[in-house]
């Protein structure tokens, strides 16, 4: 492997690689065999909040760079506010100089409240930078899919098929890049 620590990614069952049509088409598994570096992924199907006790756990690990992608997990946009920015803050606590990535849902045409959520997101993001943090990065999920044929990168309007997850890893490619050269 090119870079020495793992890449984590923290997020739900999108991160997980759900609705691929085998793990190796999955944003986190394209990003790895692309960038050539190893990864731990913590996508968990409906089962990512931001826990305290998930971020204790990222805290314990040697890793190169983070990507925070749980907000499609969230039950709703109050409790998105109320763990976001508290989980992102516990990370880099423990990590100043940990490259971090901020994603929003790709998932954007179906869901009302995406626009709400991602806001919450860019809040986190924003309020890093303007406390002088210069190793975070922020990426609106509305963007990963593209302008052309965006319906068919769902398999259900929710999990990103095989080319949703292409057309992700291929926006989120040039970010993570800049992550691992920074290190």
């Amino acid at each position: 492997m090119a870079h020495g620590k793992p890449v984590l990614f923290y997020g739900s069952s999108i991160t997980e690689g759900a609705h691929t049509t085998r793990p190796s088409n999955a944003y986190t598994a394209l990003l790895s065999s692309w960038l050539d570096f190893d990864y731990y992924n913590l996508g968990f199907s409906g089962g990512a909040k931001g826990n305290p006790e998930i971020a204790d756990f990222i805290n314990t690990l040697d890793i190169s760079a983070f990507v925070l992608d749980y907000d499609h997990n969230a039950p709703d946009v109050a409790h998105l506010e109320a763990t976001h920015e508290p989980f992102f803050k516990k990370i880099r606590e423990k990590n100043p100089n940990l490259p971090i990535l901020m994603m929003t849902s790709p998932d954007f045409d179906y869901a009302p409240d995406k626009a709400e959520r991602r806001e919450v997101v860019r809040k986190t993001y924003e309020n890093a930078v303007a406390a002088g943090d210069k190793n975070v990065y922020f990426l609106d999920g509305e963007t990963f899919f593209g302008t052309e044929d965006r319906h068919s990168c769902t398999s259900d309007t929710c999990h990103p098929n095989d080319l949703g997850h292409y057309r992700m890893a291929k926006v989120i490619l040039p970010v993570m890049r800049k992550m691992l050269e920074n290190k």
